[in-house]
């Protein structure tokens, strides 16, 4: 007999939170088994939701670093900033020809860097303004959630906008342009960026819904050890007890995932506080690659519970200058990217490129070993890795450095040669339509480029 339908909004009630729950078998329709939803496209779609997800570096890259090799039948091969995916070589189509018109001057004159930011998701060119008078274009993310929110797909977080560096929204950042460009991918609208959680224990909380702490209150609760999961575990035992034994072990797996997360979110808080450490922009001793790799964790874990279905990540701000001492660069990011053909400037770029390379691997290695449906939840993600700006030095904005992952990916593990200058919002609303979205036109796009 089949145990009670559980309503796919069930939840458990943990210390002042509420904790979503991954798909189980007992939310599925009546009379729908798992594999029978597997089985039959249309039921794999509803159990199964196509999430989208953009991850942006900043500062272009070392083209000749970057760019892959092609072997005859068309597949990419590694290229050394593109090492660290290797393993995901036949999981990622790598792009070429693609182009930003509206992140060029247009004659608008310096502020390359502002302009690739805030043009990126949102294909429009940015007003050059350092005033509160700011305007870019709403972002394809955005678009996304909103078509999703009419159809009736909603999920308790709209949209989700994580990342490293602060998400500022005033000040002259980039020749006359608004720190605001330069350090938001996302924008609600042309006037207003969504901004970004930049530290993973608040990412992690505002999937469960938890209110922000003061420091104080943090530092109490990281001395006592208390849990997330505090409360739920009577909860959790109780819903063990009315479904199968097979969503019983996807429930204890899961729970076990949310505390290992939330211990190493802890441990790396707890490191801070008791070092003193605060993240800054200069390079500061925080560990950098654990806190992006925490936050794609956490994102990860948002698509599993169905919390949102659309997220940005940005892994600096645009024009960023932090040192990647870590990795043996001490000179700027930024600094670096200028390199005007200096060997030693080129080699530390391409380091960089190739940490920022290993912190995409890091999210799509949380979403393959995060099952749904018996299956990598990858295979249910749209992944787009790239940047506004393809040379550091140049501040070109034409055969972008992208990289579309995931295993709705028609072409992955193939190299797909766009006619040089198509706008970028073609592959933009390619990948809206992958993700369910009913649109056919967005920003300056000329038509539409297949995931």
């Amino acid at each position: 007999m089949r145990p009670p339908f559980l309503d796919r909004r069930t939840a458990l009630r943990g210390l002042s939170c509420t904790i979503a729950l991954p798909l189980l078998d007992a939310m599925l329709p009546r009379g729908i088994t798992r594999a029978a939803a597997a089985a039959t496209s249309n039921m794999a779609n509803a159990a199964t939701p196509v999430r989208v997800a953009y991850l942006f570096f900043p500062n272009g890259v070392n083209v000749d670093a970057w760019r892959p090799a092609v072997d005859a039948a068309g597949r990419w091969v590694p290229s050394p900033s593109l090492a660290p995916l290797a393993e995901f070589q036949r999981d990622i189509a790598v792009y070429t020809g693609l182009r930003h018109r509206n992140a060029e001057a247009n004659g608008d004159g310096p502020g390359d860097h502002a302009r690739s930011a805030a043009c990126f998701l949102t294909g429009a060119q940015p007003r050059k303004t350092a005033g509160d008078d700011i305007r870019a274009g709403r972002s394809i993310d955005q678009a996304i959630a909103d078509d999703l929110v009419l159809q009736g797909r909603t999920t308790r977080l709209r949209s989700l906008e994580l990342g490293s560096e602060p998400a500022m929204t005033a000040g002259n950042c980039d020749s006359g342009y608004s720190c605001a460009y330069s350090a938001n991918i996302s924008w609600k609208s042309e006037n207003l960026p969504n901004g970004k959680e930049t530290d993973p224990r608040a990412a992690f909380e505002r999937i469960f819904g938890r209110t922000s702490e003061s420091p104080e209150e943090t530092a109490a609760r990281l001395r006592s050890r208390r849990s997330i999961l505090d409360g739920a575990v009577r909860e959790a035992k109780r819903l063990a007890r009315s479904v199968g034994t097979e969503d019983r072990a996807r429930l204890d797996e899961y729970l076990e995932g949310v505390r290992d997360l939330e211990r190493r979110i802890d441990l790396d808080a707890a490191a801070q506080l008791d070092a003193g450490d605060v993240p800054d922009l200069d390079g500061g001793p925080y560990d950098l690659a654990k806190r992006i790799d925490l936050l794609g964790d956490v994102l990860a874990l948002a698509f599993k519970t169905d919390s949102t279905r659309v997220a940005t990540l940005m892994l600096a701000n645009e024009g960023s200058n932090r040192p990647y001492r870590e990795i043996g660069v001490s000179d700027g990011h930024h600094d670096v990217s200028h390199h005007g053909g200096n060997a030693e400037k080129l080699a530390h770029f391409a380091a960089i490129n190739r940490f920022q390379v290993e912190r995409c691997a890091a999210f799509l290695r949380a979403l393959k070993r995060t099952k749904e449906n018996g299956r990598p939840l990858l295979d249910a993600t749209v992944v787009l890795y790239g940047s506004a700006i393809t040379d550091g030095n140049r501040h070109n904005h034409d055969d972008l450095p992208i990289l579309v992952a995931g295993g709705r990916v028609k072409a992955r593990g193939q190299v797909v040669r766009c006619e040089p200058g198509t706008p970028l919002c073609n592959l933009h609303v390619g990948l809206a339509q992958a993700a369910g979205a009913r649109l056919d036109r967005f920003g300056d796009s000329t038509g539409v480029v297949d995931v």
